[in-house]
């Protein structure tokens, strides 16, 4: 290498001619012509890619125009009118059907709304700041859910017994178990005329229970035998009937309190808000309370200074070994035993026995030293403190009851007023009356969504048609969205735009026999009989698609006016949008997209011709790193052999000057003589 780099060193020493440009030219004369070769076939294999990538979202979105047409709901789109748009707001799904209703809105669902008594200050101190509770009382929802059954058998459901048949649907089981429960006198339901159960077509049984029955027994909607082996049922209490609000001392205020409320009832739909009533009397601020409309959303509300019960039990040392009973349970003990020592084991006495666990809230905690502290919840009621019994000789216990606090004169004035009840809304739907807890109601005409807005007197008339010009254009969408693609195709088949250097797209599938085939494809699609051929229509030429002479597809808009006003049915199953049609016959729409998934999935022959472009790439590059290899070693031959002989003219020129010396020194002593 050295001796490389001392000949290199000594270019152009002889000759005068720029050994490393004639050996870079020499090199380029044969490099560049290939390599602008392999280029050409990179260029053309990315213009490929491209291409094909522009093909895939082309397919893409000629497929999204079969898309709207492939169900009956996309046929499926009514337009309605309506008399009194004041009075109600109207809006339809592909549920609906063409028809007319008569709606008279007698009157709105209201929510239930109660009033706090006024405040001085948002921030002014109530009950002394001592802690007090806030009660709501609701109607209380529990439910069952039910499953399908496959074989006969008997359940017992609060008592009452329900026959089942083999094959009964949830739905079914459902409505039998309603109407054991209503039939039967005794049962819980229909031993109150103003509890209400309900059956949904899911299979979940319903009961609301009056708002003044408070706390509800949670067995109360039961299934306490199951004769069939394959029904499950499961329970659970939608909505508490008494729900209890603790106010701590640190939200004793007007806007304290309004915080808890709203994050302890918002499971219950109820929103609090601390308003001025602007009257600029010394009370202005007032708490709001509103709930949800509907009359089972009627709640009422109340504040309480009664903290729940507080039993404190204070252990000795034991005295001697023996055992002592607590609320009926033996506990052992013997002589010497820490105070703490024997707490700790009359605490696990306690809640292994369930005296503690037996009500929820009602808790245990061990004070140290020897201290337990029971507390009790407000829903114990009168509450049966644990007894002792067996103590005398073996441990004193201390025993001690306590509230947490009494009640302040500035509690007493606090309190709510009702200033609107709950109730339905309530309208006429063709005659037939109909109540309903919201005023968002969809389940009256099928497919028809109403918001009631105000009562009104007049009753509007509604007209449910179907919107066939939005139908007819999105047909017609079809045509254009094929054009679009055939003219798509075109661009990139034809010629390359040599006009525009920059446009490497037009052109980039010239040539590509597998993109003609596509577009013949497409062709065919709509060219094709459909497979669900109905009397009058077998392709979308009868409902007026043609191809004129320069290829571009039209619709003949009063042809496929007429065949949607008079074979509507006829149109939808055309296109295959006929929920009745087996998924072998899909008709125009649904076999095209089929077709347009098979070319679009990861076998098909847009991936494939994708793929086999990426491989040309590679394979191309590789050549082009070869080559570039190739003509660097080339590079390097040429520049070592013109190195040589220019060191060998330079010999040669020495020896030529020093013979030239020689002869003129000859010379010139032969002319002096």
């Amino acid at each position: 290498m050295a001796e490389n780099n001392n000949i290199v060193s000594a270019l152009n020493a002889g000759s005068g001619i720029n050994i490393k440009e004639l050996a870079q030219a020499l090199v380029d004369a044969e490099k560049i012509p290939r390599e602008a070769l392999v280029q050409s076939k990179i260029d053309k294999s990315d213009a490929k890619i491209s291409g094909l990538g522009i093909v895939k979202n082309v397919l893409d979105r000629f497929k999204g125009a079969f898309q709207k047409l492939d169900s009956a709901a996309d046929f499926k789109k009514f337009s309605v009118s309506n008399s009194n748009p004041a009075a109600i707001n109207l809006s339809s799904s592909f549920l609906a059907s063409p028809g007319s209703h008569s709606i008279e809105v007698q009157s709105l669902a209201l929510a239930s709304r109660q009033k706090s008594t006024g405040f001085s200050a948002t921030k002014a101190e109530i009950n002394g700041g001592e802690p007090f509770a806030v009660q709501l009382t609701t109607r209380e929802k529990q439910q069952l859910v039910f499953s399908a059954v496959s074989a006969a058998g008997t359940i017992k459901v609060s008592g009452i017994d329900v026959a089942l048949g083999a094959g009964d649907s949830a739905a079914t089981v459902a409505a039998k178990v309603k109407e054991a429960l209503e039939a039967d006198g005794s049962s819980f339901v229909s031993s109150n005329p103003n509890r209400k159960i309900e059956a949904k077509s899911d299979g979940t049984l319903t009961v609301t229970y009056e708002l003044s029955e408070g706390d509800v027994s949670s067995s109360a909607l039961v299934v306490s035998s199951v004769g069939s082996s394959d029904l499950t049922s499961t329970f659970q209490t939608v909505r508490n009937g008494l729900q209890e609000i603790n106010i701590g001392s640190a939200s004793t205020t007007p806007i304290g309190i309004v915080s808890e409320l709203n994050s302890a009832a918002s499971t219950l739909g109820l929103n609090a808000q601390l308003i001025n009533d602007g009257s600029g009397g010394s009370d202005p601020y007032k708490i709001l309370l509103t709930g949800l409309t509907g009359e089972e959303n009627e709640f009422t509300i109340a504040t309480t200074s009664s903290q729940p019960e507080v039993q404190n039990l204070v252990f000795g040392t034991a005295q001697s070994t023996g055992s002592f009973t607590v609320a009926g349970v033996s506990v052992g003990v013997s002589a010497g035993e820490t105070p703490s020592v024997i707490a700790a084991r009359v605490k696990s006495a306690l809640e292994a026995d369930g005296f503690i666990t037996n009500s929820a809230g009602r808790t245990i905690t061990d004070g140290g030293n020897g201290q337990l502290n029971i507390n009790y919840t407000r829903s114990d009621g009168d509450i049966a403190f644990p007894t002792f019994t067996n103590l005398s000789g073996l441990v004193e216990v201390s025993i001690s009851e306590s509230t947490a606090f009494s009640a302040n004169s500035s509690l007493a004035a606090f309190s709510f007023s009702s200033i609107q009840s709950a109730s339905d809304a309530k309208l006429v739907v063709d005659g037939m009356s109909v109540s309903r807890g919201s005023n968002l109601i969809g389940d009256v005409v099928q497919g028809l969504t109403m918001e009631l807005l105000t009562a009104s007197s007049a009753a509007a008339t509604i007209n449910i048609s179907r919107d066939t010009s939005s139908l007819k254009e999105t047909i017609k969408d079809l045509a254009t969205a094929y054009n679009e693609t055939v003219s798509d195709f075109s661009i990139l088949t034809g010629p390359a735009n040599t006009e525009d250097p920059e446009d490497i797209l037009s052109g980039s599938l010239y040539g590509e026999s597998s993109v003609r085939n596509i577009r013949n494809s497409l062709r065919t699609m709509l060219v094709s009989n459909s497979t669900t051929p109905s009397a009058n229509f077998s392709a979308l030429r009868d409902i007026g698609f043609s191809t004129d002479r320069n290829g571009v597809l039209t619709v003949d808009d009063s042809k496929l006016q007429s065949a949607l006003e008079n074979n509507f049915d006829e149109v939808v199953t055309l296109f295959g949008g006929n929920a009745a049609v087996a998924d072998t016959n899909k008709g125009v729409a649904g076999d095209a997209i089929d077709k347009l998934d098979e070319m679009l999935s990861a076998s098909g022959i847009v991936k494939r011709q994708t793929t086999t472009a990426e491989n040309d790439k590679t394979r191309y590059q590789a050549d082009l790193d070869k080559l570039k290899i190739r003509y660097e070693a080339l590079l390097e031959r040429y520049t070592r052999q013109f190195a040589v002989m220019d060191a060998l003219v330079s010999n040669y020129n020495s020896t030529r000057t020093s013979l030239q010396g020689s002869f003129d020194a000859m010379l010139s002593m032969y002319s002096k003589n």
